[in-house]
């Protein structure tokens, strides 16, 4: 007969290797699944159910202000509760940028959305890297456009001279990586790449061990200032490759970068889109509910994002822009239909007309330089259209 204390023990012994078993279950499942598998994302059990994260690149990166003015704006002029709890509350994550901020969004349940570049996304999706991200993102809005920068020695005052020079384009993976690879091959450059953060990057140029750093930032970026200081270094034009169809040709000018650019010169880059994208949830789940709460909020209250004292980027943005061959969020889709609706001789049937409710989306008028460029681009995309 066995003794009850065995016994106890036994069974004891028993249900502590089924619950192994269980807790096990999970890291055997994703270990047969490599991270490029679609897999369903599931909600967090948060301690807040009313947070909405988003993941703003890099602690380097200027993507993290536009990130945390989202979150400021969102939390200001909201009545608390009696814990001092907010009815929505943007958490902002540093992430790593680029594939890695789409792929924290797709595969960690605290992280709702990202802001992206359009090239990045379209990218994604043509390689089916991460999977089919039509079937698995949605997209908010259109944002603003980055600006290409390339900071450079002295002895660098053109893009063919990185010819087999050492050239850092950031983090493994980032935006600046893929897109400097692309303008470069476009331009016929050849550089020896190298993986390095932006400060140790200006310190290797310093010795003489990097010819220039790549980065992609919307002007005008603090950290450009920051970065080259009283170094000696400057910034080289970028010109647009004949095959380089999905940039936009853009300049720095002296009112962006004051101490690196003199007054009446500019530097010619390029330019990328941006976008606002979320993870497709489930209509019916809390967190589509949660999604559609902040759409509400950063739309009804986005002239706020056009204060003086936010970044000047905002005052780009269309939130009536459509990103062709995506779909939008529907709460998005719906809150702009609605608003076409209440302005006087408008319909709200269809797809909403970015040239219909532009007036109302977008800041009142551009500036001059603005209005500039744009005629810049007309004129270039007709005379490519020539050849």
């Amino acid at each position: 007969m066995v003794p009850d204390s065995v016994a106890r023990f036994s069974r004891f012994g028993v249900a502590a290797v089924l619950l192994l078993i269980v807790e096990l279950i999970p890291s055997l499942v994703m270990a047969q699944n490599p991270p490029s598998t679609p897999v369903s994302k599931q909600a967090a059990p948060a301690r807040d159910p009313n947070t909405i994260g988003i993941v703003g690149g890099g602690p380097e990166e200027d993507a993290l202000r536009f990130v945390n003015e989202i979150a400021k704006v969102i939390a200001s002029g909201q009545e608390t509760g009696p814990k001092g709890e907010l009815a929505l509350r943007v958490l902002p994550f540093v992430g790593r940028g680029g594939v890695h901020d789409v792929r924290d969004v797709l595969s960690l349940p605290g992280v709702d959305m990202t802001i992206t570049p359009e090239l990045m996304l379209t990218r994604l999706q043509e390689s089916k890297e991460l999977g089919d991200l039509k079937s698995r993102l949605v997209y908010i809005t259109k944002l603003f456009n980055e600006e290409f920068h390339v900071i450079a020695r002295q002895d660098i005052r053109q893009v063919s001279d990185l010819a087999d020079k050492p050239v850092n384009l950031g983090g493994y993976g980032s935006s600046v990586e893929d897109i400097a690879r692309d303008l470069f091959r476009a331009l016929g450059v050849k550089v020896s790449e190298v993986h390095l953060g932006h400060d140790e990057a200006l310190e290797e140029m310093r010795q003489g061990r990097v010819a220039a750093t790549a980065f992609l930032a919307a002007k005008p970026a603090a950290m450009v200032e920051r970065l080259i200081g009283d170094s000696g270094f400057h910034l080289i034009p970028i010109p647009v490759a004949a095959d380089a169809t999905l940039y936009l040709p853009t300049t720095l000018r002296h009112e962006d970068y004051p101490k690196l650019i003199p007054t009446g010169e500019r530097v010619e880059t390029v330019a990328v889109g941006t976008v606002l994208i979320a993870y497709n949830w489930p209509e019916k789940s809390s967190r589509y509910r949660l999604l559609g709460t902040f759409v509400d909020a950063f739309f009804s209250r986005f002239s706020e994002f056009q204060a003086p004292s936010r970044h000047p980027k905002w005052q780009e943005v269309n939130l009536a822009a459509t990103l062709p061959r995506w779909k939008r969020f529907q709460p998005a889709e719906r809150w702009l239909q609605s608003s076409q609706a209440r302005r006087p001789g408008t319909a709200a049937t269809g797809s909403v007309s970015q040239s219909d409710t532009s007036s109302k989306m977008a800041p009142e008028g551009r500036d001059a330089e603005t209005e500039r460029l744009f005629e810049e681009f007309l004129h270039w995309r007709e005379q490519r259209g020539r050849r």
